[in-house]
């Protein structure tokens, strides 16, 4: 089985951090790391592996009610927030979607799934959530437990990486889903115990 991570970047001129995360029988995990830039190049790397699940730190979906996030549009008065978004803030703050940032990603995001949702399993997730659930402090130490890193990866792969932990509790049914399957959901870690089902390298 392969989980693929997608820390998706708003703009396609800011890097994009993919990780590719192999699952054996044994339940090791083995992951290869990229940046990537353009929605070209991230279905170009998705075709190529053929991943079983793709996990997005990005919404893939839209608002009850909203067909788009412009202020000035009839669906505006669908709200800012998914219920998923609405959920996760017992976690910490979030942005809304109608924020200048995050609309761009959201679109980018749903732009994607459009393409790969027929053939893919689509998920979304939020890292700095997956980090505070998993109790890493520092991210790249933490990480490297469990895998071997590269020397000097990009906060943005190591996100990926997240990403793909994500999806591998999911897999491994030791996950919770955060809003309503109708419009978007988050899967998080179910707790840090979930840890116990990775192999540390060391």
């Amino acid at each position: 089985m392969k989980i693929m991570g997608i820390d998706l970047a708003g703009k396609e001129e800011n890097p994009t951090g993919i990780c590719i995360g192999y699952l054996n029988k044994v339940n090791k995990v083995k992951i290869n790391l990229f940046t990537v830039y353009s929605d070209d190049e991230i279905l170009e790397i998705v075709n190529s592996f053929q991943p079983t699940i793709i996990v997005f730190d990005a919404p893939l979906s839209l608002p009850k009610g909203r067909c788009c996030l412009e202020k000035n549009c009839e669906c505006a008065v669908g709200g800012h927030f998914r219920q998923s978004e609405r959920e996760i803030r017992r976690y910490g703050p979030v942005l809304p979607l109608t924020f200048k940032g995050m609309k761009m990603l959201t679109m980018r995001g749903v732009g994607l799934a459009g393409v790969l949702s027929d053939k893919y399993q689509l998920m979304e997730t939020h890292p700095r959530t997956v980090q505070k659930i998993l109790g890493f402090r520092n991210l790249k130490k933490s990480l490297e437990k469990y895998f071997q890193i590269p020397q000097n990866p990009s906060e943005h792969e190591l996100d990926g990486i997240l990403a793909v932990l994500s999806g591998y509790f999911y897999v491994n049914d030791c996950f919770k889903e955060l809003g309503d399957v109708n419009e978007g959901t988050i899967i998080l870690p179910k707790g840090r115990d979930c840890l116990n089902s990775l192999d540390s390298i060391q």
